[in-house]
């Protein structure tokens, strides 16, 4: 008869076994990250393209591209033969610039040796923006580029997807991201937003904690428990307190973030939906046409 000892022992194998097994597949998860593009009536442009691919590689990650191919409503091939004319044109224009999109895409990929996955699909261009939102829920994050033509696909994204959305300015070029910004102000959608930059973290060294202090009251406590907490994670963490003095709060963020050489700003990103259109927060409204930096967004 086996000892109730042995049995014991046996049991706690069998559990290490299959702990080993399961962060094993665990590290084995790749990232995967997903590209909502615009091809009407402005195209998303090349750098976003570049800017994705780098990110995928730096981080490890899978990258899908959505291409909405803007289609003639079903209404309009009963309506007047110029209004048909008009939109054919519309149909042709979203047609060529994601046959545009697509191949350069495919070459920069194929340059950087990342796998990329390119969905083209046909819609009527009043949904772009919600199924864009829709597809982006299946991906770790979104990556689009702050302007003002962008803006109300990066609402949409941002506020209806419920995934951290990844903003480039135009200009920006993506490298390893080493150094990481948080606008902590001490809310939960800062904490929710500073989750979804997990990814980053496992490849960072270093996070600065930055606060406004003359914009709003910060909890003191509360940021250096978080701090403690960064640091027992084996991070290391600076905190700085700023006085806006009646500048922007968005620019002073980002320019503090960018003295401390930080490669990437999170924060929270406040606002809802009123009769569909989205009332932002000032710092939100700032960060998505006017950025310095890449920023990681939550809602």
């Amino acid at each position: 008869m086996t000892s109730p000892a042995l049995i014991l022992i046996k049991a706690q194998f069998a559990c290490a076994s299959d702990t080993r097994s399961i962060l094993a597949r665990t590290s084995a998860v790749k990232a995967q990250f997903h590209l909502p593009l615009a091809t009407y009536p402005d195209a998303s442009s090349f750098s976003l393209l570049q800017n994705a691919v780098d990110l995928c590689l730096h981080q490890g990650a899978d990258l899908t591209a959505s291409v909405p191919l803007v289609s003639l409503p079903a209404w309009l091939h009963l309506s007047s033969l110029p209004d048909i004319e008009t939109m054919r044109a519309v149909e042709q224009s979203s047609k060529a610039s994601g046959a545009a999109l697509e191949q350069t895409l495919r070459d920069y990929a194929a340059a950087a040796n990342v796998a990329v996955e390119i969905q083209p699909f046909a819609i009527e261009e009043r949904f772009v923006g919600q199924s864009l939102a829709e597809i982006s829920r299946a991906y770790d994050l979104s990556i689009l580029e702050a302007s003002d033509p962008m803006r109300p696909l990066i609402e949409s994204v941002l506020f209806e997807s419920g995934r951290p959305l990844l903003l480039f300015p135009s200009d920006n070029v993506c490298g390893r991201v080493d150094a990481v910004a948080v606008a902590w102000d001490g809310g939960a959608t800062v904490a929710r937003a500073f989750t979804g930059a997990r990814l980053f973290l496992e490849q960072a060294s270093r996070v600065i904690l930055i606060s406004v202090a003359d914009d709003k009251q910060i909890d003191q406590r509360s940021r250096d428990r978080f701090a403690a907490r960064l640091q027992k994670a084996g991070l290391s963490v600076d905190v700085t307190a700023v006085q806006a003095n009646g500048e922007p709060i968005a620019s002073v963020i980002q320019a503090t973030a960018l003295e401390h050489k930080a490669d990437l700003l999170v924060c929270g990103a406040y606002g809802h939906s009123r009769l569909r259109e989205f009332i932002l927060g000032g710092v939100t409204r700032s960060l998505l046409t006017r950025l310095d930096m890449p920023a990681l967004l939550c809602h």
